[in-house]
């Protein structure tokens, strides 16, 4: 996770029952982030909507992860 563009080390726990949901258009630009998204993220809804969806994504992900997860939606 990013922080004013600062990664940190740390664990995100949150709640089993959290949805976390984002939506973003065609370029991966966010539109719509819900309170448990924000929560988790680190970020309020202002602060996300506008911005690109990698603004969240740790560097470490694999980017293979996403291109299977694009893949079977």
């Amino acid at each position: 996770m990013r922080r004013d563009q600062a990664i940190i080390n740390e664990e995100i726990v949150y709640p089993d029952n959290y949805e976390l949901i984002s939506t973003t258009d065609t370029r991966g630009v966010i539109t719509y982030a819900n309170h448990a998204f924000c929560e988790v993220a680190g970020y309020s809804a202002d602060e996300l909507i506008g911005k690109n969806h990698n603004l969240v994504r740790h560097p470490d992900m694999p980017k293979a992860a996403y291109k299977d997860m694009w893949g079977h939606l």
